[in-house]
Order: structure tokens, then C-alpha cells, then sequence
């Protein structure tokens, strides 16, 4: 009889395990479908920014196309402008193999680094500006609250981890390495 009662109580243990399993793989997909929004669609992944303020700000085709444009423009303009700080400062740090160099030597050629990279956040403000000028009036204040989120996407990702080798500064400058290397 004792036998009989174990299996018994095994199958009620079993079948109430595979219920529960059952209910909760049934939760997590239609919790997985909806994605936590209301309106069930899934915000594009991280660091897509067409993608992302075309799907929040709703544009409608024609409003996309333009955007599509003004994005191309963008691109185009921003590779150029990228080539110059990327001269500029190649030029600041090319001044290291000078010996005796003046703080007004520095300073000029660290100005044109910085110039240029103004150049691009104007070119990127002036970009934004006409995407927003292509909005209705409910997407201009929907623009307004998620821009920053935006501009976070645009931003690259930080690095982590040791630099690469030619960027590493000479034994004894720089920050200590972490503890445990």
C-alpha cells in the first residue's frame, strides 16, 4: 500500500511542477511578445538612430523619405568633417616629437581640434534642426522629449579594456594599471 500512496504523491508533484512550468513559459512569451509597451512594438535595438526616431516619432512615408535624405546629407558632410579633427589632432599630438614646444604652439594647434569638432556638433544641431522642422506639431513635442536619447545613441560607445598597443603610454607615465595586473 505504501508503494501505491509514494507513486500517487509522485504524480501529484509531477503534474503540478509541469502546470506551473507550463504557465510560466506561457507568461514569459506573451510577456516577451508585447515587449512591455503598450502598443506591442519593439523599440529598435540601441545605438540606431534612424531606426529609433523614425519608429517613436511615427513619420509617415513621406516624412521618412525626407528624413532618409536629410540623413544621407548628414553622413556625407559628417565623414568630412570627422576626416578634419582627425588631421587637426593628428597634427596637435605630432607636436610630441618636437622637443621644445611653445604653450602657444599648443594651444594653436589644439584650437583647430577643437574647432573642428564644433564644426561637427554645429553640422549635427543644424541636421536635427530640419528633422524637426519636417515634423507636425504633435512630433515636434514628441522630438522635443527624446532627443537626448538620440544624441546618447549617436554617441560612441565607450571603450573599455587596456588601449591598443601603439596608444599605450610609456612605462612610468599615465594611470597606474588596475590592481591585480
Amino acid at each position: 500500500m505504501s508503494n501505491f500512496t509514494n507513486n500517487r504523491w509522485l504524480s501529484v508533484i509531477t503534474l503540478l511542477l509541469l502546470t506551473a512550468n507550463i504557465i510560466t513559459l506561457a507568461l514569459l512569451w506573451t510577456n516577451k511578445k508585447a515587449g512591455g509597451r503598450e502598443d506591442g512594438k519593439q523599440p529598435p535595438p540601441q545605438g540606431q538612430v534612424f531606426e529609433f526616431l523614425t519608429h517613436e516619432l511615427n513619420l509617415d512615408p513621406a516624412q521618412q523619405e525626407a528624413y532618409k535624405k536629410l540623413r544621407e546629407e548628414h553622413q556625407g558632410g559628417q565623414k568630412a568633417i570627422q576626416d578634419s579633427i582627425r588631421k587637426a589632432k593628428d597634427e596637435f599630438f605630432a607636436l610630441l616629437h618636437q622637443p621644445d614646444v611653445s604653450d602657444s604652439m599648443v594651444k594653436m594647434y589644439s584650437k583647430k581640434a577643437v574647432y573642428a569638432e564644433q564644426k561637427l556638433d554645429e553640422f549635427t544641431f543644424r541636421h536635427f534642426q530640419k528633422l524637426r522642422a519636417i515634423c507636425n506639431a504633435e512630433q515636434q513635442k514628441k522630438f522635443d522629449s527624446i532627443i537626448q536619447e538620440a544624441l546618447h545613441r549617436m554617441a560612441p560607445p565607450r571603450r573599455q579594456g587596456p588601449p591598443p598597443p601603439g596608444m599605450r603610454p610609456p612605462e612610468g607615465e599615465g594611470p597606474p594599471p588596475p590592481p591585480g595586473n
